[in-house]
């Protein structure tokens, strides 16, 4: 996943896309990988993932997923493994929301679902 930026021409700080911060903040919450391993994934520095995950952490105050300070080292319980397992869906579910975003960004064509739409005739 090539990470979405805007305004990286003329010397500007680029600025990411907000669902790729989402994506790079839970992908951290989720508690998998360290800094490091995610900085070297998508090429960003410890800053911009702390920036990241504060950034969620404001915009988003009543995630389910618990802060990484919060969560027990203990073997994992049955509580543990479905909160992990929710997080990894709520992963996938940004990746699906990201991907159909670039899709109809490029195409210019709108795949939603739109309400109120007839049956088709028999």
């Amino acid at each position: 996943m090539e990470k979405p930026r805007k305004g990286v021409s003329k010397g500007r700080i680029p600025t990411y896309e907000d669902s790729f911060k989402i994506a790079v903040a839970r992908e951290y919450l989720a508690g998998n990988y360290s800094t490091r391993q995610i900085g070297e994934k998508y090429n960003l520095t410890r800053d911009n993932i702390g920036h990241f995950v504060r950034w969620y952490r404001k915009h988003y105050p009543d995630s389910s997923t618990p802060p990484v300070e919060e969560q027990s080292i203990t073997a994992p319980s049955n509580d543990d493994v479905l909160t992990k397992e929710l997080a990894l869906a709520k992963l996938k579910i940004t990746a699906m929301e990201m991907m159909i975003s670039n899709y109809e960004q490029e195409t210019g064509v709108n795949i939603a679902k739109k309400s109120g739409t007839k049956p088709p005739a028999k």
